[in-house]
């Protein structure tokens, strides 16, 4: 009796060893499925528009965000602005359960000189580099927020001009940086990741006989791009390609490039009367003493007022920065799209696949699915040297 208990047990455990080892392999299918989904990152490309600025809506700029995330996007006008971009654009994306998003916020300009006079209608101040200006700006709209850590980007950072001569000398630079801030939020911990590009100008004249050389510096953050989560710190790699894939639209930069000439022609004209009034000072002699003071008073009426238009004499050269930084920030890999052409996408992922509904998924994981992974057929994309 003991014998046929103990065989009727055995066949049950026998019975139940593939059923328990089918829910172990069911475990290690969905353990190894979460960790490739947590590693990829599924994008979309969206457009900013401009629907003020031209005689038609035109694409401002492209981006990708995290697919799926609500967004909006547009570019204000404010003519007549003599410090600034006349433009803004403005970009808001967030995740459909509010726990993560995305902002582009709008260029600002600053300006100061070491006669303390404010350059054209420039806010007076003083920052030296990103660092300066992200710590402020965190101050201005981050009240409450605590920096976790800075990095310089000297990636994206660069000499862009440098002149010099007798009279005066010119250098203009782009300075990189990002920021970690964490801060409470609707009663939850908030991370944050920031970044900026920072273009500066600093221009030194001559003074006259007896004078101060004039010195003045202007300065231009071209936005700055956050990205804030509620579930901890956002990857730098996925940062990295939101950052990298903000591009400019090709036929609205050209209409914002043409305005660009007529900015030079005045800033070439700007150099030349300066060039003008510095000869005329130069040449005084004991027989023109008498009418010194004149001349300086004339002189120092035109210098105001050209520094007063100093903006115009940089305007051309920092859009310029502005589309050489974007192309130089892209750093991107070409993809053969299945339905022909070549996509372009962040090259810092190893892996690129095109889902069914358009969006793509960037990933490390070689061993990724997406049909199995998130529940949406795809095909992997191939790499092309185009």
């Amino acid at each position: 009796m003991r014998n046929t208990r103990l065989s009727k047990s055995l066949i049950a455990l026998a019975a139940l060893m593939p059923a328990a080892a089918w829910h172990c392999h069911a475990a290690a299918q969905a353990a190894a499925a979460a960790q490739a989904s947590a590693t990829a990152l599924r994008v979309q490309r969206i457009e900013i528009i401009d629907r003020q600025g031209f005689d038609k809506p035109l694409v401002a700029a492209t981006i990708m965000v995290p697919a799926g995330w609500q967004h909006r996007g547009d570019v204000q006008w404010k003519v007549g602005q003599r410090c600034n971009r006349p433009y803004a654009i403005r970009l808001q994306a967030s995740a459909p359960d509010a726990s993560a998003a995305i902002e582009l916020s709008p260029f600002e300009a600053w300006g100061t000189t070491n006669y303390g006079a404010p350059v054209g209608d420039c806010p007076q101040a003083s920052f030296r580099d990103a660092r300066e200006y992200l710590s402020s700006w965190v101050q201005r709209q981050r009240p409450n927020a605590r920096l976790i850590e800075y990095r310089p980007r000297p990636d994206k950072s660069r000499l862009i001009a440098q002149n010099q001569s007798p009279q005066s000398s010119m250098r203009q630079w782009i300075d990189s940086g990002q920021a970690l801030i964490t801060y409470r939020a609707g009663g939850r911990d908030v991370h944050e990741l920031l970044s900026t590009n920072v273009s500066f100008s600093h221009m030194r004249m001559s003074g006259g006989a007896g004078s101060r050389a004039f010195e003045s510096i202007q300065g231009q953050a071209l936005g700055v791009l956050s990205w804030r989560s509620n579930t901890g710190p956002v990857p730098q790699k996925h940062f990295d390609l939101v950052w990298e894939t903000l591009k400019a639209g090709p036929e609205w930069q050209a209409r914002i490039n043409a305005a660009e000439q007529q900015m030079a022609a005045d800033s070439a004209a700007t150099q030349a009367q300066i060039a003008r009034i510095q000869r005329e000072t130069s040449r005084e002699t004991m027989a023109h003493i008498a009418r010194r003071g004149e001349i300086m008073n004339q002189t120092r009426e035109e210098t105001a007022r050209i520094r007063n238009e100093t903006w115009r004499s940089t305007q051309a050269t920092q859009d310029r920065i502005h589309t050489n930084n974007v192309r130089a920030l892209r750093e991107v890999q070409g993809y053969r799209d299945p339905r022909g052409g070549v996509v372009e996408l962040p090259h810092h992922y190893q892996h690129a696949w095109q889902l069914r509904d358009g969006s793509y998924v960037l990933t490390d994981n070689p061993n990724f699915n997406p049909a199995r992974d998130i529940g949406i057929a795809g095909q992997q994309l191939q790499r092309t040297r185009e």
